[in-house]
């Protein structure tokens, strides 16, 4: 048996837009300048707490929690419009759908969204059923740590050498390569090839196509 995981936003979902209304409302709330859009997509995969911590460094945590506050109540608002702030990256339905219909595949979300926003996410575009492990923030240590990680590999009984991370960003390949797993990371997200490769990256793929051509040889 093998096991994909899947990181979520900027690897299966492009939330971005949302991301950056939700990060930059939590910092005008609180009268803080507000950084450029690439800073902000660059800590996408942290803990929520650790990327507010990053943008107020010199903040109490009153003020840090006020800023959670603020950031998932604009998530929640965004989150409920017509495009839910968010959309399915061309392609990754279909790559669910092809892996889903394999008899030796087995495949997990590990994600820094909360448990609520992956549960919107897997219902919104009806990809629950193909996923036997859910992993949020909610649920343990937050990446780069191998926890929750480790936690789907032990739940679905399935070994490291078994095992790929998809993910765009150095986290998801810093976590996958400290639970000894491979690492595949697409370049359709919000870090850059450069940052995947040095974070330890052993495929980059361009497209969803490439993505699949690489799962593929994986998986056989």
């Amino acid at each position: 048996m093998h096991l994909v995981v899947f990181d979520c936003d900027g690897t299966l979902v492009d939330s971005q837009h949302a991301i950056i209304a939700a990060t930059e409302q939590a910092l005008m709330s609180e009268g803080l300048a507000l950084p450029d859009r690439q800073t902000i997509l660059s800590s996408v995969g942290l803990p929520l707490e650790i990327i507010m911590q990053r943008h107020a460094p010199d903040a109490d945590q009153a003020m840090i929690d006020r800023m959670l506050d603020n950031y998932r109540g604009e998530s929640l608002r965004l989150a409920q419009q017509d495009d839910r702030g968010q959309v399915m990256f061309p392609g990754m339905r279909d790559t669910i759908a092809w892996l889903g219909a394999m008899e030796n595949v087995v495949m997990g979300i590990v994600t820094m969204k909360s448990r609520r926003g992956l549960n919107r996410v897997v219902d919104a575009y009806d990809i629950r059923a193909y996923f036997q492990a859910l992993k949020s923030a909610d649920d343990g240590p937050g990446k780069p740590a191998p926890d929750l990680l480790l936690n789907c590999m032990s739940e679905l009984n399935v070994d490291a050498e078994k095992t790929v991370m998809v993910g765009d960003t150095s986290f998801d390949m810093m976590m996958a390569r400290a639970a000894g797993a491979y690492t595949i990371g697409v370049a359709w997200g919000y870090q850059t090839v450069e940052e995947l490769e040095e974070s330890g990256a052993q495929e980059i793929v361009h497209t969803p196509e490439e993505l699949n051509r690489s799962l593929k040889v994986f998986v056989s």
